[in-house]
């Protein structure tokens, strides 16, 4: 890699090589960067290659940038990026605990010019008109500053070029309003009626499936509120709600035949993510929807969009909006020098003031077009369980659990002695025993487990049937900070306490 120079021209990205392209961006942020704090420190003036860059800098994690990120949070600017933070968000996902990302106008602008492309192809590939139910960011929570008046939480409109944003907006199958609700049941209300009023409605784009399966729920479990609502108007949280009786009669099949097309007859396409723990949701909306197409949603993340749709499927990295590193057995590789079918962790450099930032999210490449990489997502690398040295892996457990339909999840137990509990809803008392027989073998494969069974360190596997377990999980993480639509179901938890989220049934 050594040997570039700067671009002085301006063309175009994907016309050049992707280590080229990978360069130009940084060299850019690096440039942009030069007199702050961070750019002081590395020297970011005398970084010419990727090759000095990865040598100047160390591997960090989130711990590395808090201070500096708490700085920022209180109005300090120049520290990590240019100026001060436009926005902070906190991040979503399945791991405990609130983290604050920064965005600069740089990082909007990558999320921006990450995404537009596809949704651009998504809208015209498959002619959709009508309305769109899009959730980047559902609010559920209430609005919140910094210590130095920085807002927390961005507007969906505010991810996406405004332009397109505009024309979204204009066939938005919500009114603002209902994004700016916190209150749980008030949400789910008002978006279960606003869905059901939508008889044009052509896309759903939505991050996890759990979210659009809990929607779907909702509008059986609170069919009475909105059938009442339906018939004779009325008002949630003070907005006003009005009757609809076209609305009230296709609520009235849907409950009778449980069959979406009668709500939604014009949906083309549903958009979400499908890969790793996500995937048996993702199966499980597929087969309650059975009259749109689906289509897979890339690696975004709160800290940067690694991997974007193309238009065949692959999942493609977005090389011109991030720099992007991949860390397999110590080593950093550069996104031309992955192997097809091998694992790695992703490393990214954003314009928002995480460098060399470990993401912990692990991914396959699947192949290259051209000389970018398709990515698929498969788990989180430090989304560990460790009760007595067993070390089990969220990707290992996917694995693991992969054949299980419905929900599913290992929740790790320390009383009368550690073991671990399969939570699941689609099991009888005859076949649990089966079941952990089945599972207990597939964990063994991980020899530290396989050594604390045999030793009695660990007990043996269990597995308890749950009363709507993906309900109790969403209404534990809509407890938190992060985003409800981003919330993603892991196969592994590492806390003990997660079982008592979940109303076990008789054995």
């Amino acid at each position: 890699m050594g040997g570039f120079t700067r671009a002085s021209q301006r063309i175009a990205a994907v016309d050049l090589p992707i280590g080229q392209r990978q360069w130009n961006w940084l060299s850019a942020c690096l440039q942009r960067n030069q007199q702050t704090e961070i750019g002081r420190r590395y020297d970011f003036a005398s970084i010419d290659s990727p090759d000095t860059y990865r040598d100047v800098l160390p591997i960090v994690d989130y711990e590395q940038f808090a201070g500096d990120i708490e700085r920022i949070a209180a109005g300090d600017t120049e520290v990590l990026f240019a100026g001060g933070a436009v926005a902070f968000e906190r991040t979503g996902g399945s791991s405990d605990g609130s983290k604050l990302i920064p965005y600069s106008a740089a990082s909007l602008s990558d999320f921006r010019g990450a995404i537009t492309p596809w949704l651009r192809r998504l809208i015209a590939g498959h002619h959709l008109q009508g309305s769109a139910y899009w959730a980047i960011s559902p609010a559920m929570r209430q609005p919140e500053v910094t210590p130095g008046g920085i807002a927390i939480g961005i507007d969906d409109s505010d991810y996406v070029a405004k332009e397109l944003a505009s024309a979204m907006l204009a066939a938005s199958a919500m009114p603002d309003w209902v994004g700016r609700l916190y209150r749980a049941q008030d949400w789910k209300l008002a978006t279960a009626y606003w869905l059901l009023r939508r008889r044009d409605l052509s896309l759903i784009s939505v991050w996890s499936p759990t979210f659009m399966l809990g929607l779907l729920d909702a509008i059986v479990s609170l069919a009475e509120q909105l059938a009442t609502l339906l018939t004779a108007g009325g008002t949630i949280a003070g907005h006003a709600a009005p009757a609809d009786a076209n609305a009230l009669g296709r609520l009235q099949a849907y409950l009778q035949h449980q069959d979406t097309q009668l709500l939604w007859p014009d949906l083309r396409l549903v958009s979400c993510w499908a890969d790793a723990a996500s995937r048996p949701y993702y199966e499980q909306l597929v087969s309650r929807i059975t009259h749109s197409q689906f289509e897979p949603k890339g690696l975004i993340s709160t800290e940067s969009v690694v991997s974007v749709p193309n238009g065949q499927g692959q999942l493609l990295l977005t090389a011109d909006h991030g720099f992007f590193e991949f860390l397999c057995d110590g080593q950093s590789l550069l996104a031309n020098a992955l192997s097809e079918g091998s694992e790695y962790e992703v490393i990214v450099t954003t314009a928002g003031g995480l460098y060399r930032y470990r993401t912990g999210d692990l991914v396959r490449c699947d192949g290259y077009n051209n000389d970018v990489p398709s990515l698929s997502f498969i788990g989180r690398d430090n989304l560990t369980s460790d009760l007595v040295g067993e070390k089990l892996t969220e990707s290992f457990v996917v694995q693991c659990l992969y054949d299980i339909q419905g929900f599913r999840m290992l929740v790790p137990e320390r009383h009368p002695q550690p073991h671990y509990v399969l939570v699941t809803e689609h099991v009888s008392e005859m076949n649990s025993v089966a079941l952990a027989d089945k599972i207990e073998e597939q964990l063994r494969a991980n020899p530290q487990y396989a050594y604390a069974r045999d030793i009695g360190q660990l007990g043996k596997l269990l597995v308890r049937r749950a009363d709507s377990p993906l309900a109790s999980y969403m209404d534990r993480a809509s407890l938190t900070q992060a985003r409800l639509g981003t919330v993603k179901v892991p196969a592994l938890r590492s806390e003990p306490d997660w079982l008592q989220t979940f109303t076990l049934l008789q054995r």
